[in-house]
């Protein structure tokens, strides 16, 4: 199994074992001893310079770290600490020296809780249709609409916020006239509707309703109208995090059932002895090294300033597939015991049902290997 080299988190999964998880899941609470220890560690700022706080890591770090979370069975709660470090990276890259000032120590250590607000009902991955606008008036910013999918919108303390502050008619090109706000998530105007799902339920996820929310003027992260810039930093990194979600948790499912096999006696011998039980679960493991690997790979190229945007999309398309694979095959190793609460699998086959739409859907991403990575025409 995969080893990981960042000291910070190596003892995580004996003090927040796989009961920690399961009980955070089924009693729908956000982890908070996790993440207070999480920030005690500066975890929640891997990404972030250590001149502002953070620990100033890579990318390929913080992959490793969430492989090796993962492989212990939290799976989808790794979310705040996914989402602190791409909002820093965004803050970090396009942010004015306040905002860095303002916010970056904050996100290191986990007192501010920073999301992505971009999601509308009719514009999911077609991001540059958003409706939300943002008018405005004096040295303020009056935003009105609707965002849905807004995740952890109870404990999350900012969102990193898309409006369009020029009508998409009147802007020169398409990816034009959005801007990017940082949201206090007490403003007046603010209003919430819980949308419940069938997973990730260490956070609740919701609709975000505003009405006539003032923001001031420098709250704007990057350049006005050219918010679309500022936000595109974060899309590879956020799509390398999110395979190794994948990653991590296609280990823990064939961890639990190589566990398992070797106990587990049938005919006089343990059933994985036998080679229907071994050579799927090789199969599996030599597919999710392989995404492994991409995933590295692509963290890399981030890393090294690269294009990484058709790796990406190849590691979290390839380990989203893999992970569903290991599950389920982990799943028909344990038979009846599989299907129980108690093995982890079924908890965790219902959070990664996320990777099938976000952060970018299956669909998308071979869309877009197709025609940037392959140069076949644009589909979509």
């Amino acid at each position: 199994m995969v080893l990981c080299y960042v000291k910070e988190v190596l003892d995580l999964p004996s003090l927040f074992p796989l009961s920690y998880w399961e009980k955070m899941s089924d009693s729908g609470l956000f982890p908070e001893e996790f993440w207070r220890e999480c920030g005690r560690r500066r975890l929640p700022g891997f990404l972030i310079p250590a001149t502002y706080g953070g620990l100033g890591k890579t990318v390929g770090d913080l992959v490793e770290a969430v492989i090796y979370l993962t492989m212990y069975g939290c799976g989808t709660a790794v979310y705040p600490l996914l989402s602190n470090n791409m909002s820093s990276l965004v803050i970090n890259k396009s942010g004015t020296e306040k905002q860095r000032q303002k916010f970056l120590p904050r996100l290191a250590i986990g007192e501010y809780i920073m999301g992505l607000s971009i999601t509308e009902r009719e514009s999911g991955s077609d991001v540059l249709s958003i409706k939300t606008t943002a008018v405005k008036q004096g040295g303020k910013y009056v935003i009105n609409g609707e965002k849905m999918y807004v995740n952890n919108f109870d404990r999350a303390t900012h969102m990193l916020l898309a409006a369009r502050t020029t009508p998409v008619e009147r802007a020169a090109k398409k990816s034009l006239g959005l801007t990017l706000f940082v949201l206090d998530m007490k403003s007046a105007g603010l209003s919430f509707s819980e949308l419940p799902k069938m997973g990730t339920n260490y956070f609740r996820t919701g609709v975000m309703r505003l009405e006539n929310v003032e923001v001031d003027e420098e709250d704007v992260v990057g350049e006005l109208d050219n918010g679309w810039k500022a936000l595109a930093h974060a899309l590879n990194p956020d799509r390398i995090v999110y395979a190794a979600v994948a990653v991590g948790s296609a280990l823990f499912a064939i961890k639990t059932a190589t566990s398992y096999a070797q106990e587990r006696k049938v005919f006089g011998k343990p059933i994985g002895a036998y080679q229907g039980i071994q050579f799927p679960l090789a199969s599996l493991y030599t597919e999710t090294e392989a995404a492994r690997l991409l995933t590295l790979d692509a963290a890399a190229k981030f890393d090294r300033g690269e294009d990484a945007s058709v790796a990406a999309c190849l590691a979290k398309y390839f380990a989203s597939e893999v992970v569903f694979k290991a599950v389920g095959q982990a799943v028909q190793v344990l038979g009846g015991y599989g299907y129980l609460r108690e093995s982890g699998l079924e908890r965790v086959l219902r959070d990664i049902y996320l990777l099938r739409s976000g952060p970018i859907t299956q669909e998308l991403a071979l869309a877009f290997i197709a025609e940037k990575g392959l140069g076949l025409p644009r589909s979509y």
